[in-house]
C-alpha cells in the first residue's frame, strides 16, 4: 500500500485520471490515500499498481 500511495504522489497524473485509467471510482483512491486499505480488493490494488507502473515506465 505504501508503495502505491507513493507512486500516486510522484505521478504526473491527477488522482481522478489515475482512477479513470484503473477503472476505479475516485472514492477508492481517496480511501487508499486516507489509509483505508480495507476498502480496496486485491484485484483493485493490482489494477492500480499496473496503471501507475505503466505511466511511470519510460517508453
Amino acid at each position: 500500500m505504501r508503495i502505491i500511495t507513493r507512486l500516486i504522489a510522484v505521478s504526473d497524473l491527477g488522482n481522478r485520471e489515475i482512477a479513470r485509467r484503473a477503472g476505479l471510482p475516485m472514492q477508492k483512491i481517496s480511501d487508499l490515500l486516507a489509509g483505508r486499505l480495507e476498502q480496496l480488493s486485491l484485484d483493485e490494488l493490482q489494477s492500480l499498481r499496473r496503471t501507475i507502473d505503466h505511466e511511470l515506465t519510460p517508453p
